[in-house]
């Protein structure tokens, strides 16, 4: 029987569009599935989303949704992420589940309580709606919570259940020492043994009044699961705990859980704590990796640094959107992105390393040796060779996904170098057999690379591996056997990124449709807009109420400024603005019919701006409207070929 290998993701909240976050994690785990499945494991690899919580129930409410009605439209544009990064996962789970994920966390809360670890008790304390979970003075910088800083801590005063976090803290401390419950990196490993030391019990429900979308609490259904109980189940209902005894019997353990380093307390404190107290055998290992940073900081909308998944996937590539984004990192740090950075990389070590050595050693062999190898050069490099495959397995195995790729192009350059340095072209003539065996050698190396890099590039690898006349190898495979072989015809895989130059213009104009518009509570001029970006949504102010109806307004297909720095007018937040324009007295929004929210309105053939930009400067800009259309520096303004129309103005200045 195939040794079985159980890995998880988090699980994704999806009260917005994806971010680079999620397709890092997810891409880290769909490379340690495809690695193990090269091992010839079984693999079984689960991710899915966390649909309970005041968040998703808060914000499809505002939208005017039903909240399962709501998730689903949002679960979809994570399932289409997942689909163009080409992960390969085994199962999807989602908590709003009955069938799979309910059964186990209704089990788990009843194995906790029979263990006496569950109580109730009247809390007051500091709640972060971002995380989702209460906070100390001490986890706060200058009163916010470090990873939700735009956010007002509220101070939450009710009846919770508490788990027992505290009776455990010594035993899941013995356990993190020991490696029984191994937590990878050591800078994560320690950061989790210090909080161990003084680890309170936890806040295990609130009242269905202030958490009305979740699991009821076995026994009170005025009390909804906390987030803790049910969706961190979600690794053992996914399994079958609760469900499918025999499946849960045949995965669980988890060989390893993949998580970022803001739910590293979750993960390696409050998570083993329950299954200890259930009597569920702990995960065997933490892969805790960091954060992807936009210009030095962590992305997010008050920042202006926010990079979408799918505009660079759809700009680079797939492939060389994985390659970069695995190779980003070091295993204890975070990793920068920019997209001069892919480019650099792309360019320089995938295409100018990798695919250029495969290329050209295939090539030549399909024009010299009619694409025949016979035998190899026996050269020293194998061992070189042999010992890099050692050492990225070591990579691999210990998550160091920057090291793996480190090796991989290492191990391509040594056959770059053998190839030049050996000159089969100039051999030819005078040792035609020398000549085909250096070859041999070096579609050998080929080979062992489309081994090495699969599970970062699978796409590539498996295109690599048919020029070769090979398909599905395995990591038994890696070795220098192949020596009388007719590979196929060689073809570039990968190209160098051409970057035009464009001139850039400072603002990000996009399409945004009025999902609602209400009066401002403290303002007679002012509206309050909610906007569906794309897959972003916000909320605009503008001065629209003495030329709009709030009926009006609502569906209608407007511009956005969405670069311009947020400010808060009469005390509710503005997230960017809207574009209209005035003559006299009259004032227009500038619309558009058949654009879809979220595509982008440029002015000729300028590209749009992401830096963020103050008011004042917007005001500096010269935008004006000339026959009903828009104009900067006498370009008009359009989205795909279609011109931005202005209601109720024909001529005049747009703000």
């Amino acid at each position: 029987m195939k040794k079985k290998f159980y890995l998880t993701t988090a699980i994704a909240y999806p009260n917005s569009s994806p971010h680079l976050g999620h397709a890092l994690e997810i891409l880290q785990s769909d490379v340690v599935a495809r690695f193990n499945r090269l091992l010839g494991k079984d693999v079984f690899f689960q991710t899915g989303t966390d649909e309970h919580g005041t968040k998703n129930f808060e914000t499809a409410k505002k939208e005017g949704k039903d909240v399962k009605e709501f998730l689903d439209v949002n679960v979809a544009v994570f399932k289409k992420l997942f689909k163009k990064l080409n992960i390969s996962y085994d199962q999807f789970i989602r908590t709003t589940d009955k069938k799979i994920h309910y059964p186990g966390a209704v089990k788990l809360w009843k194995e906790l309580a029979k263990s006496g670890d569950i109580y109730k008790k009247k809390y007051r304390g500091l709640y972060c709606s971002g995380c989702e979970a209460f906070k100390t003075e001490k986890e706060l910088e200058k009163g916010k919570c470090p990873n939700h800083p735009t956010r007002e801590i509220e101070t939450v005063e009710e009846e919770n259940y508490f788990f027992k976090l505290s009776k455990y803290k010594d035993e899941i401390s013995k356990r993190i020492k020991s490696d029984e419950y191994k937590v990878i990196p050591q800078v994560r490993k320690n950061e989790i043994l210090s909080f161990l030391k003084t680890a309170k019990d936890i806040s295990f429900s609130r009242p269905k009044a202030t958490l009305p979308w979740g699991i009821p609490v076995p026994g009170d259904d005025e009390q909804i699961m906390y987030v803790w109980c049910d969706a961190l189940s979600n690794y053992i209902t996914g399994a079958g705990y609760g469900a499918d005894e025999k499946k849960f019997k045949k995965i669980w353990p988890a060989d390893v859980h993949i998580i970022g380093k803001d739910i590293l307390r979750f993960h390696a404190a409050f998570w083993p704590a329950m299954l200890i107290s259930a009597k569920v055998q702990l995960p065997k290992k933490l892969f805790v990796h960091g954060f992807i940073l936009s210009r030095g900081a962590k992305m997010s909308k008050s920042e202006g640094n926010i990079i979408e998944p799918f505009e660079q996937i759809e700009k680079y590539g797939v492939e060389q959107f994985r390659f970069y984004m695995l190779g980003a990192m070091s295993l204890d740090g975070d990793g920068e992105y920019s997209e001069e950075l892919v480019v650099e990389r792309v360019n320089s070590e995938l295409v100018g390393n990798l695919a250029n050595f495969c290329y050209r050693v295939l090539s030549f062999t399909n024009k010299n040796f009619n694409s025949e190898i016979k035998g190899i050069d026996d050269n020293l490099v194998i061992n070189k060779i042999n010992k890099k495959i050692d050492e990225i397995k070591k990579a691999y195995e210990e998550y160091d996904f920057k090291r793996v790729i480190d090796g991989i192009m290492s191990i391509s350059a040594l056959g770059n170098k053998y190839f030049q340095d050996n000159e089969p072209w100039k051999l030819i003539k005078d040792d035609n057999n020398k000549a085909q065996k250096i070859c041999g050698l070096c579609v050998n190396i080929a080979k062992n690379l489309s081994i090495l890099i699969s599970p970062i590039l699978p796409e590539f690898s498996s295109e690599l591996q048919k020029q070769m006349n090979l398909k599905d190898l395995k990591w038994k495979d890696l070795n220098f056997k192949l020596k009388t072989h007719i590979i196929n015809e060689s073809k570039i895989s990968i190209r160098k990124i051409e970057i035009k130059e464009e001139e850039e213009f400072p603002l990000n104009l996009k399409v945004g449709k009025i999902i609602k518009a209400k009066e401002h509570p403290d303002a007679d001029k002012l509206v309050v807009l909610d906007i569906e970006l794309g897959r972003e949504k916000r909320q605009l102010v503008a001065g629209l109420r003495k030329y709009y109806s709030n009926d009006e307004l609502t569906g209608k297909n407007v511009i956005i400024v969405a670069n311009l720095k947020y400010s808060k007018l009469r005390g509710i937040e503005s997230q960017g603005m809207l574009l209209a324009s005035e003559d006299d007295g009259v004032v227009g929004l500038l619309t558009v019919k058949n654009a879809k929210t979220g595509d982008s309105a440029c002015f000729g053939n300028l590209k749009n701006s992401n830096k963020e930009i103050s008011f004042d400067n917007f005001l500096k800009m010269k935008i004006t409207a000339k026959d009903g259309k828009v104009f900067c520096n006498n370009k008009e303004l359009k989205i795909n070929n279609e011109s931005v129309s202005i209601e109720k103005v024909k001529n005049g200045k747009v703000r």
